[in-house]
């Protein structure tokens, strides 16, 4: 905890700083993988000095305490390059463009406690100015927040009633944007690019990405991905469903509008690439499931029962059970509960039968359902899950699916990745 004679060093060294040039917007655009053209910018501050354009990042992103004279030093500063921005924006930017303005929860805190006396500013200076509110995008950031985030409900129906959309910045970075996409149901979440880059090396990250895509669309809200500097990381957004793409890939925040479709040629080149090398990726998963499948076959004929449990008699020489990704096999009623033992390897590699599942049940399992659902809907005699982690074994898997009978369904465990 600082010392409020510190406090007011900081405060002092910051009024220097911000001295030496002048506030200046910058607009960064963001691109619609929907219609290849820009479809807003955000908008960011600098400092115009002699030495060039200084961000103003760290300004924003330092400690405060409450209110105090740095809270109202940040909201002043904020004001003043927000009403330039948005009077440029009314007469510069192309008409069918949005704005996106940062706002943090504390600012919009101190907006509520404001709300007997007066409107937020942003609404107050989008009046002003003229602005069709349809055209900004209220971009709540992550930031330490003391109080319940539910205390802002009023300030963002203010918001929404006079036309604003919103959006949830930095989205999976903290566990606490989970908590703020629940109460805000934002148009649009933003996803925090260096949770993408790490789900390049780590399956968990890949999962919480694709279920900040459900999530997103099971809500209703668009995916913007933004700080994409590679065709890589251009894919990888796109592969988890990005509607929106910002980042210096494309284009550098500039004191100026970017023409609506100035990075259309880029954008479609990259859907090109992005929908050959999809195209290439179901391929081959079409071509390993129909390899599993015609191998599966080969293992239809060989359960019998005794004393009501279902025991595999077939032997194990064929060549689905020498594959190594071949990793467990069990049947089960159609209510779910297992009535064989799980077949699957030893730790010397052979395959045993575990008598310790007989009678569990697996019915919870969302590939249980799903097979009762595609075996009533599909010709294909086999069904096939999702990829899902089995955390125990540290593995990914594939689950098939098939009637033996009206009483009996087989399921088999296949790996496709290993931890």
């Amino acid at each position: 905890m600082i010392t409020e004679r510190e406090s007011h060093k900081f405060l002092r060294d910051w009024k220097d700083w911000l001295s030496g040039g002048t506030l200046v917007p910058v607009f960064q655009p963001i691109l619609s993988s929907e219609s290849t053209g820009i479809y807003g910018y955000e908008l960011l501050g600098r400092l115009s000095t002699p030495e060039g354009l200084l961000s103003l990042g760290e300004f924003f992103l330092s400690q405060t305490f409450g209110y105090d004279e740095i809270f109202f030093l940040k909201k002043q500063v904020d004001e003043e390059i927000r009403m330039a921005a948005l009077q440029k924006f009314a007469k510069e930017a192309p008409p069918e463009t949005k704005l996106f303005l940062n706002i943090s929860p504390n600012v919009m805190y101190h907006a509520l406690l404001q709300l007997e006396t007066e409107l937020p500013q942003t609404i107050q200076m989008v009046r002003e100015v003229g602005l069709d509110p349809e055209r900004i995008v209220i971009e709540i950031t992550e930031e330490r927040f003391p109080h319940n985030l539910e205390l802002l409900r009023p300030v963002l129906q203010l918001y929404r009633q006079e036309g604003f959309s919103i959006a949830v910045d930095d989205a999976g970075s903290e566990a606490s944007n989970l908590d703020r996409i629940g109460l805000f149901h934002p148009e649009i979440i933003k996803v925090d690019l260096q949770m993408l880059r790490r789900s390049t090396f780590s399956r968990n990250f890949k999962e919480i990405l694709l279920n900040l895509s459900k999530l997103g669309e099971s809500l209703g809200s668009s995916l913007l991905f933004e700080g994409i500097e590679s065709e890589d990381e251009l894919y990888n957004a796109l592969n988890y469903g990005a509607r929106y793409i910002q980042g210096f890939y494309f284009a550098k925040p500039e004191p100026f509008f970017a023409k609506r479709f100035e990075y259309r040629m880029e954008m479609q080149s990259s859907l090109q690439y992005f929908h050959a090398r999809k195209q290439g990726e179901m391929n081959r998963q079409i071509e390993w499931e129909t390899i599993w499948k015609d191998k599966l076959s080969e293992i239809m004929m060989g359960f019998t029962e005794e004393n009501g449990i279902w025991e595999w008699k077939g032997g194990f020489e064929t060549n689905v059970f020498g594959d190594g990704d071949f990793f467990r096999m069990y049947i089960t009623s159609p209510l779910g509960f297992q009535v064989s033992p799980n077949y699957s390897r030893d730790k010397s590699g052979k395959m045993e039968p575990d008598y310790s599942f007989l009678g569990k049940n697996w019915s919870f399992r969302p590939y249980f359902f799903e097979h009762l659902h595609k075996s009533k809907t599909s010709r294909d005699a086999w069904t096939l899950s999702q990829m899902y982690h089995d955390i125990s074994e540290r593995m990914m898997l594939r689950t098939f699916a098939r009637n033996l009978s009206e009483n009996l369904i087989l399921f088999i465990d296949v790996v496709v990745s290993r931890s």
